[in-house]
C-alpha cells in the first residue's frame, strides 16, 4: 500500500509527501495528490506560503457520487415517487453538486447505511471524535388534541345574571312598588309590569311625573336588555372562538386525556397524569376505532405533526389542533463517517446558511408549502363555505324551553290555584244563600 491509498483509507485530504534525499537538504521534493481527481501536484520545500502546500481537493470532486441515508422526516427528508426532497437534500445538493462539481443519491434502504458518505437522525456513536452536526431548531414530540366546540348553555342560561345585575333589577321592582304605594293616585297604572313587561293604561296622556319616571325606567331597562341580548349572541357564536390550551400549564389544568403506550407515562414525565393507562387505552381504541383522536389527545413526532397541522386534520368530523409546546425535545443530526473528507466542508456551509438565515427559510418554505392551496380551490372554498349551522341556535333551544317549562308549570299553579280558591269561596257562600231562601 503506497502513501496515497492509505491516505485515503484513513480519510485525510490534505497531506504532503516529502522526498528526503540524504545528500542535500536544500530543496525537497513536496507532493500530493486529489484523490477525486488523482491530479498529483508538486512542490518545491521552500515555497511559501504554506498553504499553498494544500490546494481546496474539495472544489472539484470530478462527478464523485455522494450519498446520503435517512428516514422520512417532514420536512427534512421526504421521499415521494423515487424521488427524495426535503431540506436536508436540497443543503446536499448546493453543495456537492453547485459548489464541488459532483453528484448526489439519495437512499432511505438500511442496508446501504453502512456504505453512505452521511446518515441524516440515524446517530451511531463511536469512541473517538463523531463527525456529527446538530441542528440549531429543536424537534421533538408533540401533542394533536380535538377542538372542544361544545359548551354547557344551561348553565349560564338559568343564572344569567351576576349579583350586581340582581341587585339593579331588585332596587327597579322595589321603587316601582315605593312609588305606588307613596304615590298612588300620580301612578295609577302598574310600574312594575310597565318597566319590565311593557305593560299599562290605555290613556294616552299621564301626569308629567308619571313619564318621567316611566321614560327612566324604561331606558334604564332597555340597555339592560340591549346588553343581555347582546351576551345571548355571542353565547351563540361562542363555539366558534373557543379557547384551547396552548401550553402544557393550560394542558394539565384542563380535562383532556392522552392515549397511552408504553412507557409512555414515564417518558413524558410533565404531562404523566394525563395519560390513560394501558388497559383504558386498548378499550377505548376497540370501542372508538379511528374516531379515538377525536376525544382524546396522541403524542405524535414533529415530522407528523408539520404536514397534519399544514393540511388543518381536515379528515376527522372534530377538527384537531397541535399544542404549540412539546412534550420532548430532541435535535436531528447529519452525521459523516468517522474517516469523511466532508465534514469540515458541511460543517462551514451548515453555520453559514444559519447565520444567514437561509436553512431556516428552507425549513419554513416546504412546511408552507405543503398547506397553500391554488386560488381556484380557495375561491371554491369561499362560495361553499357555512357561517351559520343548526347548533348556533342550542342556547336559543334551551331557553325557549326553559321559558315553556316555566310558563307551564306557572299557568298549571295559577290553574290550580284559581279551582281551590273559587271551590272555597262557593263552599263559603252555600250556607248564605240557603238561609235567604229560607
Amino acid at each position: 500500500m503506497n502513501v496515497f491509498e492509505l491516505m485515503k483509507k484513513l480519510g485525510i485530504l490534505n497531506f504532503i509527501v516529502v522526498q528526503v534525499e540524504l545528500e542535500t537538504f536544500d530543496k525537497l521534493t513536496v507532493w500530493t495528490k486529489n484523490q477525486f481527481t488523482n491530479q498529483e501536484n508538486y512542490f518545491v520545500s521552500d515555497h511559501r506560503p504554506v498553504e499553498h502546500f494544500f490546494p481546496d481537493k474539495l472544489h472539484n470532486l470530478n462527478g464523485y457520487q455522494f450519498t446520503l441515508y435517512g428516514e422520512w422526516d417532514y420536512p427534512y427528508l421526504i421521499p415521494l415517487d423515487d424521488q427524495i426532497y426535503g431540506v436536508v437534500p436540497m443543503f446536499v445538493n448546493m453543495i456537492i453538486r453547485k459548489r464541488c462539481n459532483g453528484t448526489t443519491i439519495f437512499t432511505t434502504d438500511v442496508k446501504f447505511s453502512d456504505i453512505t458518505d452521511s446518515k441524516y437522525n440515524s446517530l451511531d456513536l463511536r469512541l473517538s471524535f463523531a463527525h456529527t452536526i446538530f441542528f440549531r431548531e429543536q424537534s421533538g414530540v408533540y401533542l394533536v388534541c380535538p377542538v372542544r366546540t361544545k359548551r354547557d348553555f344551561l348553565q349560564p342560561l338559568l343564572k344569567p345574571f351576576s349579583m350586581g345585575i340582581w341587585v339593579v333589577l331588585g332596587v327597579l321592582f322595589v321603587t316601582c312598588r315605593v312609588l305606588q304605594f307613596l304615590f298612588p293616585r300620580t301612578y295609577r297604572y302598574d310600574l312594575v309590569g310597565i318597566t319590565f313587561f311593557g305593560g299599562g293604561g290605555t290613556e294616552y296622556e299621564h301626569p308629567f311625573k308619571f313619564r318621567i319616571v316611566t321614560f327612566t325606567l324604561i331606558l334604564l331597562l332597555f340597555f339592560l336588555s340591549e346588553a343581555y341580548n347582546t351576551k345571548l349572541i355571542s353565547l351563540m357564536t361562542f363555539t366558534k372562538f373557543f379557547k384551547q390550551p396552548e401550553t402544557l400549564k393550560e394542558f394539565v389544568d384542563s380535562d383532556y386525556r392522552i392515549l397511552a403506550s408504553t412507557y409512555a407515562a414515564k417518558t413524558y414525565s410533565d404531562v404523566g397524569d394525563k395519560f390513560l393507562s394501558l388497559p383504558e387505552t386498548r378499550r377505548e381504541e376497540w370501542r372508538l376505532g379511528s374516531r379515538k383522536h377525536e376525544i382524546y389527545c396522541s403524542p405524535v413526532y414533529q415530522a407528523i405533526v408539520l404536514p397534519a397541522d399544514a393540511l388543518s386534520l381536515k379528515d376527522y368530523a372534530v377538527p384537531l389542533y397541535v399544542i404549540p409546546e412539546p412534550i420532548a425535545v430532541d435535535r436531528s443530526v447529519l452525521q459523516f463517517h468517522q474517516n469523511s473528507p466532508f465534514y469540515e466542508l458541511f460543517q462551514i456551509y451548515f453555520d453559514r446558511f444559519n447565520d444567514a438565515g437561509l436553512w431556516i427559510n428552507l425549513v419554513n418554505h416546504l412546511v408552507h408549502v405543503l398547506g397553500k392551496v391554488s386560488s381556484d380551490q380557495q375561491i371554491d372554498e369561499q362560495f361553499h363555505e357555512v357561517i351559520f349551522y343548526f347548533d348556533d341556535l342550542t342556547c336559543i333551544w334551551l331557553l325557549v324551553i326553559a321559558g315553556w317549562l316555566v310558563s307551564g308549570i306557572t299557568f298549571v299553579g295559577e290553574v290550580i290555584w284559581w279551582k281551590i280558591h273559587t271551590k272555597l269561596r262557593v263552599g263559603n257562600a252555600f250556607p248564605i244563600f240557603s238561609l235567604k231562601i229560607l
